[in-house]
């Protein structure tokens, strides 16, 4: 590049770091409802997140909270990028040595009648097609993702690669899940305070509802870091955190699952803001909203959500 070298690195774990949708910060009432949309049948359910925001591991978490017992899954993907093995999870390999191409190896795995179709990668429109068939003639599922700045964006861009399926996909879409990630506190050092009502207004929590919110601890500077005598007395930091405030990353979620006039809409228009508006319209809770849910829950602080919103996505 003009300023030097540069390398992207990509690290991937050897097994899921995490067991449950709740470890990356999903609240109970939603993780038991995006179960049962995974475990319904006849339906299409969609995974976004921005680039980097940790689409993959949701994806992995979420396809491990589904009922894989007693259901067949058959994922499909490229060979040159397999995904980590879930158990009872059947990968069908396209590309490369393989000598298939996506249309094949959905066509292939057609003969086994699985249940839950799996597309970590959008494929071609003639392949998907394929899939949908199989919603309608056998109740079968799809379960797919893809990078999308939110629910209703990832839903409009998947319409769009696919045209064609406007409308079946349009009925069909179960749920759809976005997520942001934000720097989850330490629950060692956090610091508790009595919010003022101001902010409970401005935040739209009523107030009663929370009676402490939390922040980071931030030690004073360094020379007013004394003891009773004025003897310099520095602050030892965390040894959790190793004084940074914040431990880990926490994901904030939200649930699309579109009622009748989104669905009408998805097969009219592409306006994200139109489109926005109705799912709020029909109950829909944006990511703001649940950022809201997750500083009073005592997760991450409001200038964590203020950093990580004012990122470009």
């Amino acid at each position: 590049v003009p300023t030097g070298e540069r390398v992207l690195v990509r690290l991937e774990s050897g097994q899921i770091p995490f067991e449950s949708l709740g470890d990356i910060g999903m609240r109970d009432k939603m993780t038991a409802a995006l179960k049962q949309h995974l475990n319904d049948d006849a339906n299409i359910v969609l995974f976004t997140a921005p680039k980097t925001e940790g689409l993959t591991t949701t994806w992995n978490v979420g396809i491990n909270a589904a009922d894989r017992l007693v259901r067949d899954f058959q994922s499909f993907e490229e060979e040159s990028r397999p995904e980590p093995e879930i158990i009872n999870i059947n990968p069908n390999f396209y590309g490369g040595n393989s000598g298939l191409t996506p249309y094949e190896a959905v066509r292939k795995a057609i003969l086994k009648e699985p249940d839950v179709y799996m597309f970590p990668e959008l494929v071609d429109a003639e392949t998907f097609g394929l899939a949908l068939d199989q919603i309608g003639k056998a109740e079968k599922k799809i379960i797919t993702r893809l990078v999308a700045g939110g629910a209703v964006e990832g839903l409009v861009r998947l319409i769009s690669q696919y045209p064609e399926q406007r409308e079946t996909i349009a009925q069909r879409i179960a749920c759809v899940v976005g997520q942001r990630l934000v720097r989850r506190l330490c629950d060692n050092c956090k610091v508790g305070f009595q919010p003022p009502p101001q902010l409970l207004q401005q935040l739209g929590i009523p107030q009663g509802r929370v009676a402490m919110l939390y922040q980071p601890f931030i030690p004073p500077p360094i020379e007013q870091q004394v003891d009773e005598n004025g003897r310099p007395a520095p602050i030892t930091p965390c040894h959790t955190c190793q004084g940074r405030g914040y431990l880990g990353r926490i994901a904030i979620f939200e649930l699309l699952t579109p009622g009748p006039q989104l669905r009408d809409a998805l097969t009219k228009t592409q306006d994200l803001g139109r489109l926005m508006a109705i799912a709020k319209s029909e109950g829909f809770h944006g990511v703001q909203t649940e950022a809201v849910l997750t500083v009073a829950r005592g997760l991450t602080s409001l200038d964590e959500l203020k950093r990580a919103f004012a990122k470009k996505t």
